[in-house]
């Protein structure tokens, strides 16, 4: 690789890392909007009782983790018994959560530069430039934005604080290299927070002739960060580079040395080519056999699933692939067709495989293990060898199959009443061309005596002695009509040589559908959990995305709910989807805990109580009524359970 070469390589790395960054930073800013509006909903309720707005700002700071500060400005005067200022607000400070009323001579809000913008700003809010807190002692920027009634009157203007040190830490977890540099400036070229102490960077010191540098801005706020690898770096690389390609050149010459040597001394050229050939056949006939030792043989059969699956190789080695693996509820499985023949494709089908299996261990969704094995199968692939693929997780259960694919042929899915449908999906990039692609990950759900029906491409181009191709519709009459599928194939051919491998995998779900039901610890750092269980039942039954994340933070106020008041040791999640009519279901959730009695739906959000008298949860159990048509509590065998319905 020649010096310009690794320069590209390198950028267009910390480019696309800097790129993520720039994605992540820009989500976690959006709780900026999201806590202001919540607080224009506080405000609202008790415009009346201003004393109840502490509490507002203390329990949006609880909530979200990455502001700093939470206010509400009142114009001057506004309530007169307050005087000129009234200002409640919570701000952290160390560990600690403290909620006051500012506003003063010491502290006119008016002269600020975040109370002015938040007045000229419209209805699209405003960002200050960032600036040193002596109060928290950390650099930090402001979002406001004001709230008016429906004459156009200012009722106050709302501030959140955010501090730059979660964005440095996020920008650490995309350094390529231990050595490289990620600097947070202002717009004048002041470094504002930086990695490893390096204060002393500015833009003249991360220039392009010691450092590759990446930058992305955020404009509204008046910043820049930028991710650096020092040029060193690729020198270093380089040179490694060259060490091994020296080593590789001197024992090329060895060997051909060597070979000449036993070329000039071998006589009979004949017959060594012919036991030449003879060892190539043996060696082809124990690849076969270490192919197909590779490929899984051990079917699961039982009452609740049923599992199949063969390949036929065109040549004495193939290059199609499948593997599958039982992990409790779950099943994973792959199928896939590698580009070529021989034993190069042969050599690429078994990575793939092994790929798969290694990424079981620690991935826990088939969009992960894909872009892992893309990844990996990309790098060092000159010949462009590619592999179409698909990969699923079924939960046995409730029939839930997430998915994703790799340019391979749609599934089919032959129900109990032998009517067959083919699996709509996104197709994305097959295996091996793109490091970085970010393949998009479906789903569906399986009922019970349904078979899931996967092939390759060998299937449906498989031609019979007259050379005609069986083709889709073909294929589409046997697996109706016919069992056997294997035996179908085979009879279509008939004495005609194949023309490709041909490999099918069949999975009947048995069992008849369950709730997706999941047991989790009574802590808050099991909500992503709870929150991805639900997300995944979404995708598989189809559930528009608005709607899904409006379902999420439900569920997250219900959980919250529970984690906070209930002292449960666990709490378990169960999910149905149930059918009204034809045009009409429901979403069934329901929370179960071990805790003290607590009935969140009988919560109040009572604006005429001070904040120390006001029911617990009632602003939580406000938003989950806004969102969801049904909630009902019960307590039964000494558990809560919380049933939470969704119209769809």
């Amino acid at each position: 690789m020649s010096y310009r070469q690794a320069v590209r390589q390198v950028q267009e790395n910390i480019d696309l890392k800097t790129q993520i960054a720039h994605e992540k930073v820009l989500f976690e800013l959006y709780d900026a909007y999201e806590v202001v509006e919540q607080m224009k909903h506080v405000v609202a309720d008790n415009v009346s009782q201003p004393d109840n707005m502490l509490k507002g700002t203390r329990d949006l700071l609880k909530r979200y983790p990455s502001c700093y500060t939470v206010g509400v400005s009142f114009p001057e005067n506004f309530y007169p018994v307050k005087g000129k200022w009234f200002s409640p607000c919570s701000y952290r400070l160390n560990d600690s959560i403290i909620t006051t009323v500012t506003g003063g001579t010491d502290f006119d809000y008016f002269q600020r530069e975040w109370y002015k913008g938040a007045l000229k700003s419209g209805d699209k809010g405003y960002w200050g430039k960032p600036y040193w807190s002596h109060v928290i002692d950390k650099t930090i920027f402001t979002y406001s934005d004001n709230f008016v009634d429906n004459a156009g009157n200012l009722i106050c203007v709302i501030n959140v604080d955010f501090s730059l040190e979660w964005m440095q830490q996020l920008l650490e977890q995309f350094k390529l290299i231990d050595e490289a540099v990620c600097v947070i400036y202002s717009s004048d070229g002041t470094v504002l927070t930086s990695s490893d102490n390096h204060a002393g960077y500015d833009t003249e010191h991360l220039s392009e002739d010691d450092w590759i540098v990446s930058r992305q801005t955020f404009e509204w706020i008046d910043i820049e960060m930028a991710i650096a690898v020092p040029q060193w770096h690729i020198w270093k690389s380089i040179l490694w580079r060259i060490l091994w390609s020296l080593i590789v050149l001197v024992l090329s010459i060895l060997v051909i040395g060597v070979l000449i040597r036993r070329m000039l001394r071998d006589q009979q050229e004949n017959a060594r080519l012919e036991t030449e050939k003879k060892e190539m056949d043996h060696e082809l006939h124990i690849a076969n056999g270490i192919q197909m030792g590779i490929l899984r043989h051990d079917f699961p059969q039982d009452e609740s699933i049923t599992v199949y699956a063969d390949l036929i190789p065109m040549r004495e080695v193939g290059s199609d692939l499948y593997d599958f693996c039982r992990q409790g509820d779950y099943l994973w499985f792959i199928i896939g067709d590698v580009s070529g023949k021989g034993v190069p494709a042969t050599m690429f089908m078994s990575a793939a495989v092994n790929l798969f299996r290694s990424a079981l261990g620690h991935q826990t969704s088939p969009k992960a293990i894909m872009e892992e094995m893309n990844a990996v199968l990309s790098d060092n692939n000159p010949t462009l060898t590619f592999v179409t693929a698909f990969i699923g997780r079924l939960h046995i259960p409730s029939g839930q199959l997430l998915f994703c694919n790799a340019a391979h042929m749609p599934p089919l899915v032959k129900s109990s009443d032998h009517s067959v449908r083919i699996i709509n999906m996104v197709p994305n990039i097959p295996l091996g061309y793109e490091k970085t692609f970010k393949y998009v990950e479906e789903g569906c759900m399986l009922d019970m005596d349904e078979k899931l029906v996967l092939y390759t491409d060998g299937v449906t181009e498989a031609r019979n002695t007259e050379r005609k191709m069986m083709g889709q519709e073909k294929w589409l009459e046997i697996v109706t009509h016919d069992d056997n599928l294997l035996g179908a194939v085979k009879r279509y051919i008939g004495e005609a040589e194949p023309t490709d491998d041909i490999t099918l995998m069949t999975i009947r779900k048995k069992s008849t559908a369950q709730p997706v039901s999941v047991c989790v610890p009574n802590h808050l750092e099991q909500w992503p959990s709870l929150r991805r269980t639900l997300h995944e039942y979404g995708v598989c039954t189809g559930i528009e995305k608005h709607t899904l994340k409006k379902l999420e933070i439900a569920l997250e106020e219900a959980v919250v709910n529970i984690i906070s008041y209930s002292h449960a040791t666990e709490i378990e999640l169960n999910i149905q989807r149930s059918t009204l009519n034809a045009q009409r279901s429901t979403l069934n959730i329901t929370l179960t805990d071990n805790g003290v009695p607590f009935d969140p739906t009988s919560s109040e959000c009572d604006t005429a109580k001070v904040i120390e008298e006001r029911q617990i949860g009632g602003l939580g159990i406000s938003l989950l009524r806004q969102i969801m048509d049904e909630q009902h509590y019960q307590r039964t065998d000494e558990r809560n359970q919380l049933t939470i319905i969704k119209y769809l």
